[in-house]
């Protein structure tokens, strides 16, 4: 029952992943948002502009970053551009309470923090610096174009708070090595070669 080893490319990272897959599939739709459609192009190129804004912010490997955006293509585009910067992405759901999220930012020790206007009014108390990715000028004249290695396997891609048996939210650290292994264990179950898909209905802020 525990034969499950399985061959896979373990000198892969989550944003290389996804970029091999814009070089195959480049004109495909990514993401779909009510009325907004993106191509794997599309997303790609918007998430190494707001990569390198995230860089000049001073982001590298294992730099943890707040990601606080409602629902849509932005959410997306601010956590590839987390992890394509080196950084690991911190989920923090704009719908959670304030004290919580201001927990989060203080415990993780957050320097940056991406989010839209519409939720900036209602971030926590925090001294990080942020990336507002609806109303940032560097964005407009940023390269397109893929980064150069950032961070490798065993470098975080994720920062998720549990509840805690404490009842006092806990981190927990997950390196790209670790969802790779994930990718690989799904894509035995999931017929990703045919276009199947599968369904999460949770929030970026529960890790299935």
């Amino acid at each position: 029952w525990n034969a499950t080893d399985k061959e896979h490319d373990r000198a892969l990272v989550m944003h290389r992943a996804f970029e091999a897959q814009v070089a195959r599939t480049p004109d495909a739709t990514a993401l779909i948002f009510e009325d907004q459609r993106l191509s794997y192009a599309a997303l790609n190129a918007r998430a190494n502009k707001a990569a390198r804004v995230l860089q000049e912010m001073g982001v590298r490997p294992d730099t943890v970053v707040g990601l606080c955006c409602a629902r849509g293509p932005e959410l997306l585009i601010g956590a590839l551009a987390i992890l394509k910067a080196g950084g690991a992405y911190l989920p923090m759901d704009p719908g959670y309470p304030a004290d919580r999220l201001e927990h989060f930012v203080k415990d993780s020790g957050a320097a940056v923090i991406v989010t839209l206007a519409a939720q900036e009014p209602d971030l926590p108390r925090h001294d990080a610096q942020l990336l507002v990715l609806d109303a940032e000028p560097r964005l407009t004249s940023a390269s397109e174009e893929n980064l150069p290695e950032t961070s490798a396997p065993a470098d975080l891609a994720y920062l998720i708070y549990t509840s805690g048996s404490t009842g006092t939210p806990k981190g927990v650290m997950v390196e790209h090595r670790n969802v790779l292994n994930f990718y690989a264990g799904m894509d035995d179950v999931v017929d990703h070669a045919q276009g199947g898909t599968w369904l999460a209905v949770t929030s970026l802020s529960f890790d299935i």
